[in-house]
């Protein structure tokens, strides 16, 4: 391992007051664009370089700072994103069970908390052991700790950043505010007993994430959308024959809920088992280097250890387990209680217990696969997803099976159905939340370990980090579900589902444990996933030969996802390809961050809009045109998009050639 930017004998400052304030503020600021970001796609991009870049420019305006705090918060700022995957991705599924008819404030925050905590206290034996292993890359976290590094030796322009998000707030007023612009065209209609169909979106939200996820994965969601919608809506409504109502939009939506979406499941079940298994062999390992490094720290002096090797204490880590065990038992006991009857507290108990142990360990499995993940492929390409349906359905399963040992259970009434989806989707929750902690954990761990830092310093900054944003997400999901409203539930009568935000995850969650406890689990769908996954890891085996690649758990994504949302995400992505074509190797910073700036500003633009909205009862209170009576918003708005793709592709160009 190469020597750390600032050396292990040199100490300088790291946790002071100003890294606490700039820190708290922005994780707000990174918690509210992701948590609106995770909703309306599923997908979250890495917040580690934006929030970098933001506090490399607010510390220059300090007369004393250094790289050692700017890492550290860009640590504890990157948690709002990691928050947001944990408890964005799974907590919606309450609402779409109508299990919650809003989003409970203290559940929401202690279900985050928990996951959270957990996720830094079980990344802390795993950091020497993925840290070095030479396998692992770190794609991401050495590109940070290049942003970090050059911000010391010559003067950073955060002006492309600013310049993106202006951009991006605009063009998302516009669209979503008063409506000038359209963001998305779709249109069904019926070819004898076959619907066919289209969707394009001009979102610059969904242009900066193309670009920011790159080409593989960009034309993995198309070719996912194109398949599910283009492909087997056809398909699948020629051989259903049932296109007699006059709304064939509405027909189309239903076939995909009904039918389309657990095909989607299924492929992606198969290509996350695929991937878990072909890092079997590696993880195994990896767990028997840590209870290695685990047990000889107990006999390590602190004196010992260098600064740029010391981590929180192990009787520390040991506490906080403790707390979130505490904290778990709480919620099992008070906020989601399992009716099973007043003679059968037994079963209650094995149920709870059974529950924590499960957390725990299929908790830090799943936590250290995740870490594996980040120094593999990156925070952004992690495929998150498989991993909250394949700890789901364990969990959906175990519970039903416990359940079934009480007589009186049997079969499972409606509100026992319920409630059990409930706790599986709390432990889901929980789960997913260490794992996204855990994946953006270990990556800040390597940027520290890069440039010099003090381990437990960032372990601290982000446990600060998990704090704030778990305090402050569950609001704004509140506000974007009275705005919105979230996959088919609308909160208000006058609300239009088209304006919806899908939750693919959460949506996801939200099937597989109702046709879990209901017995109505759709295996004909699942099993076509089946098949489709399969032969896309076959063909992605083959492909490779040719270097062409290609992301399966992308197709798969693609296949939940809306075309109005993976079409602009393509444009994206081919842009920066097209940008890059002629030099692959250079990094073009002045775009990415542009990029960076359209993500953010328009996300922070849609929680903004949520505040108005929500005094008024309407989203469409700022609209300047009734989209249904007139076509202008849709010429302005395809013309909207085209203008700025065209302006990001000659910008790219450009700093390309002059870098």
């Amino acid at each position: 391992m190469s020597e750390p930017f600032i050396s292990a004998d040199k100490h300088l400052p790291e946790i002071t007051i100003k890294v606490v304030i700039i820190s708290f503020f922005l994780t707000i600021l990174l918690a509210a664009s992701n948590a609106f970001i995770a909703l309306k796609v599923g997908l979250l991009t890495s917040a580690s370089i934006p929030a970098a870049l933001l506090s490399m420019s607010i510390l220059r305006t300090f007369k004393h700072s250094n790289i050692l705090e700017n890492n550290l918060i860009q640590t504890a700022a990157s948690a709002g994103e990691a928050v947001a995957g944990g408890i964005v991705y799974t907590i919606p599924a309450l609402i779409i069970i109508h299990y919650w008819t809003h989003f409970a404030y203290w559940e929401s925050v202690f279900i985050a908390l928990t996951g959270g905590i957990l996720g830094v206290m079980m990344s802390i034996p795993l950091r020497q052991v993925l840290l070095n292993e030479p396998k692992l890359k770190f794609p991401e976290g050495r590109a940070i700790a290049e942003v970090l590094i050059a911000g010391t030796e010559k003067a950073f322009n955060l002006k492309p950043m600013l310049l993106g998000a202006s951009l991006g707030a605009t063009m998302e007023f516009a669209q979503t505010g008063i409506k000038i612009f359209t963001s998305t065209l779709q249109g069904w209609f019926s070819a004898g007993k076959t619907l066919l169909g289209f969707g394009v979106g001009f979102s610059a939200t969904m242009i900066g994430i193309g670009y920011l996820v790159g080409f593989e994965l960009g034309v993995s969601l198309l070719i996912g959308g194109f398949f599910s919608w283009g492909i087997l809506i056809a398909v699948l409504s020629y051989l259903s024959g049932d296109t007699s109502t006059t709304n064939a939009t509405a027909t189309a939506i239903a076939l995909w809920s009904d039918k389309i979406r657990y095909v989607s499941i299924g492929a992606m079940l198969t290509a996350g088992t695929w991937t878990l298994l072909g890092l079997f062999k590696p993880f195994i390992a990896s767990l028997n280097n840590a209870a290695i490094a685990l047990q000889d720290s107990f006999y390590e002096e602190t004196g010992k250890v260098l600064r740029t090797e010391r981590d929180i204490p192990l009787h520390s880590v040991f506490l906080g387990l403790l707390l979130c065990v505490s904290m778990l038992y709480c919620i099992f006991s008070y906020s989601f209680p399992l009716p099973v009857g007043p003679n059968h507290y037994w079963l209650q108990a094995i149920l709870i217990f059974g529950s924590l142990i499960y957390v725990l360990i299929a908790g830090f499995v799943f936590s250290a696969i995740c870490g594996y993940f980040s120094g593999m492929v990156g925070v952004t390409a992690s495929p998150g997803s498989a991993i909250i349906i394949a700890a789901l359905l364990i969990v959906s399963l175990l519970i039903k099976l416990t359940i079934s040992f009480n007589p009186e259970a049997s079969p499972l009434s409606n509100n026992t159905q319920l409630h059990a989806a409930a706790i599986a989707i709390l432990i889901g929750a929980i789960i997913t939340g260490a794992a996204c902690i855990s994946n953006d954990n270990i990556q800040d761990l390597k940027v520290g370990q890069i440039v010099g830092a003090t381990p437990w310093k960032q372990q601290v900054m982000l446990l600060f980090g998990v704090i704030v944003a778990s305090f402050v997400i569950p609001p704004i999901m509140e506000l974007l579900f009275n705005v919105y409203g979230i996959a088919d539930v609308l909160p208000h009568a006058n609300m239009s589902i088209t304006d919806a935000l899908p939750a693919p995850p959460a949506a996801m969650m939200a099937a597989v444990t109702s046709e879990v406890f209901h017995g109505t689990m759709p295996w004909q769908m699942l099993s076509l996933g089946f098949v489709i996954g399969t032969f896309l890891i076959i063909l992605q085996a083959i492909l490779k030969k040719w270097n062409i690649r290609f992301s399966v758990i992308g197709v798969a994504t693609g296949m939940y996802l809306p075309l109005a949302t993976s079409t602009p995400i393509f444009v994206g992505s081919l842009l920066q390809k097209m940008a890059h074509r002629h030099s692959p190797m250079k990094k073009n910073q002045h775009t990415t961050l542009i990029a960076c700036g359209l993500v953010t500003g328009a996300a922070l633009m849609d929680v903004i809009l949520t505040i108005p909205f929500s005094v008024m009862g309407d989203p469409n209170a700022l609209a300047l045109f009734n989209p249904a009576h007139t076509l202008l918003p849709d010429i302005l708005g395809i013309i909207a998009f085209i203008i700025l793709s065209f302006w990001l592709f000659k910008t790219s160009r450009k700093s390309a050639c002059e870098e």
